[in-house]
């Protein structure tokens, strides 16, 4: 309709405009001769005059129909009658936050971006509007209530930015980015640039561990990235519950990511907090970071040995082990201990409270180990470990070397008994969740360089941990969190509870900013 009413409106225009005819003035001549010879020629060509004049019409109402149409932008379909059908997809990655030169962000002009989009078209157009963390998508509407209404739903978010699962077949696709984020984008996708440069810094990375070899201290150990394009000076600071405070100052060049590792003073304890702050960041999420360190408890520890240096040695320095050493000849199962350390020993039955063994023999109670005689194994190397459990969590073995092993087969039956680490077929590192837990590392510290490894103490630390049922904190960054309990409740440290929504297995929350925060299903905690 629109169309059809600026057609006719520009061919009324041009037609009116060409037949209107001006008054000629009069003149008095002193003869008509030569005048009448001209019309007589007039007379001859009329019929190639009218031709002429009804072509140039015709080429004036072309011309001029031509401009309106472009400067009227209908798209094919308005003119056919069909209405235009495009899908609008909004990058709500978390750069999209970084503010800009005039004081707005990058998410703002997208905003907009996108409003105009929507007002320019025909009122018959539909849209599909969806962003890129899956939490708004609407069907194809022509609504523009609704359409406006989603747009302010979106919001920058922490989490992975993925392009949305919606129907493009035939349809046009237009992306509103900043290009940070990598999409995988159909073929025929538009995208509309909203990309500005500025200055950030961030702590990519930021773990606190136990300091090797000594009784107390910790280190902190930081990835910094300047996404700047010059370099910056960075001030970083530490901070924990107990005020144990750590400030350093480093120069960061642009476009470059630096390793640090800090040793922190006292005995720190609870939410270690790290930030970095440096002139004109635009994004300021990205500039904290959280650890948490459980309180320390004594632990009671029977070493089984008949000598051990590297294992008297490292749990002799932790503060909170009371160690006791036992030669495996006076070993009766009824000390009153925590947990036991087996080295190259292990008792016919299994003892009543958590064990870790380093080159057990086999035996029944160690997932039925003793049914295959154990075969020796040589010149190892560790190809596979599993990080993800609590036991191995920031424990490297990529460099591990092992000159001897004994190959045990575990039965692979037991739903409790994982293998967390081997090296080709030669189980290296088995646990079982059963309780009284155990964890078999099958070869002795001796024929091993892993005691002079800096995740040797880290190791030690986890199995304890987890014999004492502390749970690690589960580390994560900002954006959607998934923790491994069912139907869990999710709380911040203050105690204000969050969305959650349920998975297979899981419980997934948002996070929106770095923090401490406590996940519930009955007794379990996370």
């Amino acid at each position: 309709m629109q169309v059809a009413l600026l057609c006719g409106l520009t061919a009324a225009t041009v037609i009116v405009l060409f037949f209107l005819k001006l008054r000629h003035p009069r003149v008095a001549v002193a003869s008509l001769l030569l005048w009448e010879r001209v019309l007589q020629d007039r007379h001859h060509r009329s019929l190639l005059e009218r031709l002429r004049r009804l072509l140039s019409l015709l080429l004036a109402l072309t011309i001029a129909l031509l401009i309106a149409l472009a400067l009227g932008r209908p798209e094919a379909g308005a003119i056919t009658g069909a209405p235009r059908e495009a899908v609008i997809v909004l990058d709500t990655s978390i750069t999209m936050a970084a503010r800009t030169a005039d004081n707005q962000s990058r998410w703002d002009h997208a905003r907009d971006a996108a409003t105009r989009l929507i007002e320019s078209a025909g009122g018959n157009d539909r849209f599909l509007l969806a962003d890129t963390s899956g939490r708004v998508a609407t069907a194809m509407t022509a609504d523009r209530e609704q359409l406006g209404a989603a747009l302010e739903r979106m919001t920058p978010l922490a989490s992975r930015p993925v392009f949305p699962q919606v129907d493009v077949s035939g349809r046009e696709v237009i992306v509103v980015s900043d290009g940070i984020a990598t999409l995988d984008l159909p073929r025929t996708a538009r995208v509309l640039s909203v990309f500005e440069p500025a200055d950030n810094v961030a702590i990519a990375d930021f773990t606190v561990v136990a300091r090797a070899g000594e009784r107390e201290g910790y280190d902190g150990r930081f990835v910094i990235a300047n996404h700047s394009l010059e370099s910056k000076y960075i001030r970083l600071t530490i901070e924990d519950s107990s005020e144990v405070g750590f400030i350093e100052n480093v120069t960061v060049n642009g476009r470059d990511t630096i390793m640090r590792t800090v040793a922190l003073s006292g005995n720190p304890v609870g939410v270690i907090r790290a930030r970095v702050t440096t002139d004109e960041d635009v994004l300021a999420v990205d500039d904290e970071a959280i650890d948490y360190l459980p309180p320390l408890r004594d632990t009671t520890v029977a070493l089984v040995t008949a000598g051990n240096e590297f294992l008297e040695t490292l749990l002799g320095l932790d503060g909170r082990v009371d160690l006791r050493v036992i030669s495996p000849d006076v070993y009766n199962g009824n000390e009153a201990v925590d947990l036991y350390v087996f080295d190259e020993f292990a008792p016919s039955i299994q003892p009543r409270h958590p064990a870790l063994l380093f080159r057990p023999p086999g035996r029944p109670w160690l997932a039925a180990s003793d049914l295959t005689p154990p075969l020796r194994a040589s010149a190892i190397e560790v190809t596979n470990w599993d990080e993800a459990h609590p036991i191995l969590e920031h424990v490297s073995m990529l460099d591990v070397r092992i000159t001897d092993a004994r190959h045990l087969e575990f039965a692979s039956t037991s739903p409790t008994t994982r293998i967390l680490a081997s090296g080709g077929q030669t189980p290296l590192v088995v646990v079982n969740s059963a309780v009284p837990k155990w964890v078999a590392v099958n070869f002795a510290l001796d024929d091993s360089d892993f005691p002079v490894h800096p995740s040797f103490p880290i190791f030690m630390q986890n199995v304890l941990t987890w014999f004492m049922g502390d749970r690690l904190p589960l580390r994560r960054s900002v954006g959607t969190v998934d923790v491994p309990l069912s139907d869990a409740t999710v709380a911040t440290i203050n105690g204000v509870d969050l969305t959650t929504w349920s998975r297979l297995g899981s419980t997934s929350f948002e996070a929106p900013v770095p923090g401490l925060y406590v996940a519930s299903a009955g007794a379990a905690r996370t």
